[in-house]
């Protein structure tokens, strides 16, 4: 038999419950309208309103998470699972530990806390998107949050220190945290292809990670630029779309220097399209980057010798 303080908590419980639904209703709604006038607007305040919507979306999402868990640092917050504790706290020691040298080498801070998100095994992350069961990411950004797959799922490591150098080298964090640095700078203004190369030179620079070796993934023919700015996630070869992105971005690199990447990323911010951001800061037209950065990755992969194309 219920005591009525037993009855109040519940009570008190539900009403809190309604509340947040009521409340991501009306922000979803939001979302919408928002959304049906952005494109609307001249490209200047574009910026601004994909931020906004870009803010609303985060609310969402965490109050979608009310009933999970959370554990806080510094910079992020990670909601989990109560049984998931101990990934938590790897993830989140791993975020503290890429947070700096990120922010230092894109000269950003975000303002707040970065959300993550914890997902207990591959469907629950894939639910959440509503992606097919084969897929098979680790981790995914939108719209300022970070979700991760608990790396209990795909660790195949049983030693605690193993899981965790495992986890640090080869897991999603940095990836996932150069994603929200590009978004954030560009008021979600890039073409797929080069914030997926930016992420993946990020994570080299710090990990040393890589998807495949270039000897594997970048041999002739070479997907077209249109190609993977268009079409990029619908590619047949995922594997060799990916590799292109980052070699892409290391001729950038190679080429140009580092503050060429971070110039066209602030011309990316102001509204230019990719085309117009490499002729204000490389020089070169559509025609002209696609054939030199294609040039220099056939020649780079003709003279590998074991390691990433620099």
């Amino acid at each position: 038999m219920q005591t009525g303080v037993q009855r109040n908590l519940e009570n008190v419980s539900s009403n809190k419950s309604l509340i947040r639904k009521r409340l991501a209703r009306i922000i979803a709604a939001i979302i919408v309208l928002l959304l049906s006038i952005l494109w609307r607007i001249p490209a200047s305040a574009k910026f601004y309103g994909y931020g906004a919507i870009r803010e609303l979306v985060k609310i969402y999402v965490v109050i979608g998470s009310w009933n999970m868990s959370k554990l806080t640092s510094e910079h992020f917050f990670v909601k989990y699972m109560p049984e998931d504790r101990g990934e938590a706290e790897l993830v989140l020691e791993t975020a503290e530990k890429f947070y700096q040298p990120i922010t230092e080498d894109f000269g950003y801070t975000p303002r707040g806390r970065i959300p993550i998100i914890l997902y207990s095994t591959k469907q629950e992350l894939n639910q959440s998107f509503g992606w097919d069961a084969s897929e098979s990411a680790m981790g995914v950004y939108w719209a300022g949050v970070i979700r991760v797959l608990s790396p209990g799922a795909w660790v195949a490591e049983t030693e605690a220190d193993r899981v965790r150098e495992v986890f640090v080298s080869s897991g999603p964090v940095a990836h996932e945290l150069t994603h929200l640095m590009v978004d954030y700078l560009t008021g979600g203004n890039y073409p797929r292809w080069f914030t997926e190369g930016v992420a993946q030179y990020e994570e080299y620079k710090l990990t040393g990670f890589t998807l495949s070796k270039p000897e594997d993934s970048l041999k002739p023919p070479l997907y077209s630029m249109q190609e993977l700015s268009r079409d990029f996630d619908n590619l047949a070869d995922q594997t060799r779309a990916y590799s292109q992105s980052l070699a892409a971005v290391q001729y950038i690199v190679s080429q140009y220097g580092d503050d060429a990447l971070a110039g066209l990323i602030k011309e990316l911010g102001l509204g230019c399209s990719f085309s117009q951001a490499a002729e204000k800061v490389l020089q070169l037209d559509d025609t002209q980057f696609e054939a030199r950065w294609q040039s220099w990755v056939l020649n780079q992969t003709e003279e590998y010798s074991g390691k990433v194309l620099f």
